[in-house]
């Protein structure tokens, strides 16, 4: 069974159970921060949002025949009434008292349970295994999550012109750096160059400083619409093959000549620090 997939069923089986990250991480053999990039890069979903989503959804289901409330809330792994009552509020924008008097499920988005896709198959890639020093980095730095990753490639084009124009810029490389994560897998990604020295940026700019990392280095190629594909086969197959252990920290996309940013072809190191 499939890493993704053990996920999956690990969250049905527990849904009227108490359920940390922690719980789901151990299940599936992964860190909690492993776990939860994968699980975005398959499904499009941080995790324990979709755990939460199912729990209540099947509560929503629930409240139409069974008449306690309370009942219901324990079932689905609430302590107390008020604290089902809240979560239920804000996933659904209504009381469960609402919903049980009303029976109408056809007025409620309910979350069912996903079925993922296979990926579509890469070659398998053991990683360079690389420490690097410390580096600072500097460029244009946005929040994203599942519902506005799209708009990435727009912030690559804002950031263009400033290319090769930026004081204390070094060397020629391009860098998309994934940065301040959070547990409902939304993070900071900045498209920037490495820099050095304290010169003045230009507004609006972010300076980001990573600590010295060792780091599993893979390759996507190709289109660079396709790198979803290779980070979902990183997190699902190759970091598992290789026996490596991802941790919490910046992670990035390196582009060098190989890759031609006006075709979007080409060559795309992705870099993982690991324990």
């Amino acid at each position: 069974m499939s890493l993704i997939r053990k996920i999956l069923w690990y969250v049905e089986r527990h849904l009227d159970q108490a359920l940390s990250l922690s719980d789901i991480a151990r299940h599936a053999g992964v860190g909690r921060f492993h776990a939860t990039r994968l699980f975005a890069y398959a499904t499009g979903w941080p995790l324990m949002a979709y755990v939460r989503a199912r729990r209540l959804s099947t509560a929503a289901k629930a409240l139409t025949t069974v008449p306690d409330i309370l009942t219901v809330a324990v079932a689905s792994g609430y302590g107390s009434h008020e604290a089902f009552s809240r979560a239920f509020r804000a996933e659904f924008g209504l009381q469960p008292k609402a919903l049980r008097q009303s029976g109408n499920l056809a007025q409620m988005t309910l979350t069912e349970p996903l079925i993922v896709t296979e990926v579509q198959p890469l070659p398998v890639q053991t990683p360079r295994h690389v420490k690097a020093s410390a580096m600072t980095f500097a460029g244009l730095n946005e929040h994203y999550n599942k519902d506005n990753l799209t708009g990435i490639p727009a912030l690559w084009q804002r950031f263009h012109p400033y290319y090769g124009q930026i004081d204390g810029q070094k060397g020629g490389l391009a860098y998309g750096i994934s940065h301040n994560f959070s547990d409902l897998n939304a993070f900071d990604y900045l498209a920037a160059v490495e820099v050095e020295g304290d010169a003045d940026l230009p507004k609006g700019f972010t300076r980001l400083k990573v600590a010295a990392h060792a780091y599993a280095v893979f390759e996507h190629r190709g289109h660079v619409s396709g790198i979803t594909n290779t980070w979902r086969h990183i997190y699902e197959h190759w970091i598992p093959a290789s026996g490596i252990r991802p941790i919490q920290a910046p992670c990035f996309e390196r582009m060098d000549e190989r890759f031609d940013g006006r075709t979007g072809n080409g060559i795309i190191e992705i870099w993982i620090p690991v324990a």
